[in-house]
């Protein structure tokens, strides 16, 4: 070769396919598996042959096409389709969201962004979006936002209802999106806030603000002027009390400001007409005021894990209440207000000191959910027996040790929980029950089974844990309905082979017993999905363990056995593996086979093939042990055993 030639090779770039080489594979796609995924290279357009394949979609991803956004996908509003556009700018992967209320959105959230990149805002289409979501980043700042007009709802942070927050860096409220004409809702959530500045009256058209978990001390006397403000949430702040102000929020719905340090609510906010929901959970206050009466509207009321030892005598004009949430308190009583609130529907009073409770609870004709688990009452309320929408009832944990037999009475039940009430009987009302669903009689003295729970045709939930029983009789097998048995603690050696025949069993719990090894009816229990043998002494796993097919969990901890049958490593669809605080010094190349497990315990184990350190990484540095083994073995003799034909059948 000169040297004046080049040594780089001559790439041509592969051509743009046509629409109906496309059209074509589409078609072949479309009518093999039906499975609908169109992926483009670079259109800028949809192709207008395309649209026919469309309407036969369920979900369009559009990927790496930077200008087929909004604007494009217009036509296609209508369809019943969750149509996802991605995209690359400066480095950041963009996704374009059309959310099944038809707005179309721009999801950044767990990107590692620093700051919102100027790329994205003055793209003309981007500027149609209606959504943003930029939470959990590294944000300090989301300066240029406000070139996004047509913004509604700004994400920096997300509170989701299980608490996690993601949230970003701010430290303050963006000025920026006081300058978004039509922004509805506004999440701040988890932003390192130390107050609501009083520019928030400039968001005219707000309906939801959150900014949970933050560093707020109080509440801007500016809010009152948000006249669209619907909902406010201010949940894990550092508030002390609810202001009178709050009285002049006419559109506020919902608010909620749990989990605060709030002793006082003034005697204003009860003005506050147009209220349905409020949750004070978890701060400190005494009383409630005596004008909360007023809330004509209110339907939930939560005020657990506070101080409070009564109500006001007003309670009884909170004529819309449907739900009531007091546990964690210091009642001692059941307010007499109680039984006037004729709509409620849900009244829970657990884990505070009541002693007895009113016979004039049976008048809440609409009750559907008591909750008293936790106290100490002393008898049971046998007028619970004309509540006719009672379906669930919590009231374990108090100082009664039997059942009355009016309990029988109540039909409708579904859900029961009458735990650690030192029972050591059953009522035989109990059997007409046959509505029953979900029974808990854990921790009592129940040692042998009662007959009238193979009454219950409907159960599907037992949990008889602690209770010191021996044996479970044969009987079990009729409770085809059964998907949950919660047998832990107790002092059982078998399992009737009748437990086969329960071919909905999904969990099965027998943790604590006295098993020396697992029963065979067990691994013939082939829909189970959770299984739990841990301290029960096992000194060795049956093969047919491996019988388990549809098995996720199998939790063997704290047992004697020193190894894993070979079988346990045909359960494709296991995802958890415990066995941790045994006698297993190796793992046999065929665990590599277990493709879906993303957890393994074997801490506590004198592990040495592969050490401790490999297992805890998981399946992907496992894996990588056992194909050095196997290359190791190829190269010469090994320093050690090699079962050269399971690794390469396992690999």
């Amino acid at each position: 070769m000169g040297s004046g030639a080049s040594s780089r090779p001559n790439f041509q770039r592969r051509p743009q396919p046509e629409v109906h080489d496309h059209m074509e594979r589409l078609q072949r796609i479309s009518d093999r598996t039906r499975k609908p995924v169109i992926k483009a290279n670079s259109y800028q357009e949809v192709p207008s042959d395309y649209i026919d394949m469309i309407h036969r979609m369920k979900n369009i991803n559009l990927f790496n096409n930077f200008h087929l956004l909004k604007p494009d996908l217009m036509p296609y509003q209508n369809l019943k389709s969750n149509i996802e556009v991605s995209t690359n700018i400066a480095g950041t992967q963009v996704e374009i969201k059309h959310r099944s209320d038809g707005k179309y959105g721009i999801d950044l959230s767990s990107r590692g962004l620093t700051h919102l990149p100027e790329e994205i805002c003055f793209n003309s289409n981007m500027q149609q979006c209606s959504w943003i979501n930029l939470a959990q980043n590294k944000l300090e700042s989301v300066e240029h936002i406000e070139v996004l007009m047509h913004l509604q709802e700004v994400y920096i942070g997300r509170v989701f209802e299980h608490g996690t927050v993601h949230g970003n860096r701010i430290g303050k409220l963006p000025t920026e999106v006081f300058q978004l004409p039509f922004l509805k809702i506004l999440d701040v959530s988890g932003c390192m806030l130390k107050e609501l500045p009083g520019t928030i009256k400039n968001l005219g058209n707000i309906e939801v603000i959150s900014a949970a978990r933050n560093k707020i001390t109080e509440i801007p006397v500016e809010i009152e002027q948000l006249g669209t403000l619907k909902t406010l949430n201010l949940d894990g702040n550092l508030l002390t009390e609810l202001p009178d102000f709050l009285s002049r929020c006419h559109s506020l719905r919902k608010l909620s400001v749990k989990n605060n340090r709030i002793g006082v609510i003034g005697d204003e906010v009860p003005m506050m007409e147009g209220l349905e929901i409020l949750n004070v959970h978890g701060n400190v206050l005494i009383s409630l005021p005596e004008t909360i009466g007023e809330f004509m509207n209110l339907s939930i009321l939560i005020a657990s894990d506070n101080k409070l030892r009564g109500l006001p005598a007003t309670f009884e004009g909170l004529t819309s209440l449907q739900v009531l949430g007091l546990e964690k308190n210091m009642f001692k009583f059941l307010p007499v207000c109680i039984p006037t609130l004729d709509n409620l529907k849900m009244l829970s009073f657990n884990f505070n000191e009541i002693t007895e409770v009113s016979e004039d609870v049976g008048q809440l004709k609409k009750l559907d959910r008591l909750w008293l688990e936790g106290n100490k009452i002393s008898i049971f309320p046998e007028t619970l027996a004309l509540a006719p929408e009672l379906d669930d009832l919590k009231i374990g944990g108090n100082d009664f040790t039997g059942l009355p037999d009016c309990i029988g009475q109540l039909y409708g039940m579904r859900d029961l929980n009458i735990c650690n009430l030192k029972l050591i009987r059953l009522p035989d009302t109990f059997e007409w029950l046959y509505n029953l669903q979900s029974l808990d009689v854990s921790h009592n003295n129940l040692s042998l089974f009662p007959q009238e729970i193979f009454q219950l045709k409907a159960l599907n939930e037992l949990h008889y844990a602690g209770n010191a029983l021996k044996e479970v009789p044969e009987q079990i097998g009729v409770l085809e309905n059964l998907h949950v048995l919660n047998l832990k603690g107790n002092q059982l050696r078998e399992m009737p082979e009748s437990l086969s025949q329960l071919k909905l069993l999904s969990i099965l719990d027998l943790t604590g017993n006295q098993f020396r090894e697992i029963p065979l009816s067990v691994c013939a229990t082939i829909s189970l999905k959770y299984l739990d043998f841990s301290n029960c002494h096992i000194s060795s796993l049956p093969v047919e363990l491996g019988r388990l097919r549809n098995l996720r969990s199998l939790i063997l901890d704290n047992n004697t056995f020193d190894k894993l049958p070979e079988t346990i490593y045909g359960l494709q669809e296991l995802t958890e593996l415990r066995f941790a605080d045994n006698g297993v010094s190796a793992l046999p190349a065929e665990i590599v086979r277990l493709g879906k497990i993303s957890v393994i315990d074997a801490s506590k184990n004198p592990m040495e093939d592969p050490g401790h350190t490999i297992i805890s990484g998981g399946m992907g540095p496992i894996k990588e042990y056992f194909q050095r083994k196997l290359f190791s073995s190829r190269q010469g003799p090994p320093a050690f055993h090699v079962d050269v034909r399971a690794i390469r059948a396992a690999i």
